[in-house]
């Protein structure tokens, strides 16, 4: 994450935080980060570099005004007064992962051979929560290169239930007599 980003998406919590709007300015904030990820138009607008900030601003304060907190949309005229608003995806996800650290939410990726079901999501949810001690996001994709078992990276830890992996620690283990 870059110094800009860094400044910016730390003064948009303090900002919300000291006004007591800091829930309400992330559900803005994961509602832009959507609406700029489904809108390539807005997405263009907000990343054209030859637009006027004052020509930004009149366009998101006609998108946005009374639909977000005021803390938002100041922040927005923000960016666009100090020409920062090509960073506000990459601010909006800082955001995000910065609210999930306060709420003590880690995202674990799992990447499995099959889809798994409902109930081993739960299982493996429950076991990762214990594991971190935090409350566990899921995110899961099917790798068809697995044979058989899953893959799960929490943080910097990899966990690796793959078939292939356990046989390698089976026949090292007959190897050395462990």
């Amino acid at each position: 994450m870059s110094g800009v980003v860094e400044r910016y998406t730390g003064a948009l919590a303090d900002a919300a935080e000291e006004r007591g709007v800091l829930e309400q300015v992330a559900k803005d904030a994961a509602g832009l980060a959507e609406l700029l990820e489904s809108s390539d138009e807005l997405k263009s607008f907000v990343e054209e570099p030859f637009a006027l900030p004052s020509q930004k601003q009149a366009v998101l304060r006609g998108l946005l005004e009374g639909k977000v907190q005021k803390v938002t949309l100041s922040f927005l005229l923000l960016l666009c007064e100090k020409r920062r608003e090509r960073s506000l995806a990459e601010i909006l996800d800082a955001f995000s992962t910065l609210m999930d650290e306060k709420r003590g939410i880690v995202t674990a990726t799992v990447q499995s051979a099959q889809e798994l079901t409902d109930s081993q999501r739960d299982q493996l949810t429950e076991r990762l929560a214990k594991f971190s001690g935090k409350q566990i996001r899921l995110e899961t994709e099917v790798d068809p290169r697995l044979k058989a078992g899953f893959i799960a990276r929490l943080g910097d830890q990899v966990f690796d239930g793959t078939v292939e992996s356990m046989l390698n620690r089976l026949h090292h283990n007959l190897r050395t007599g462990v």
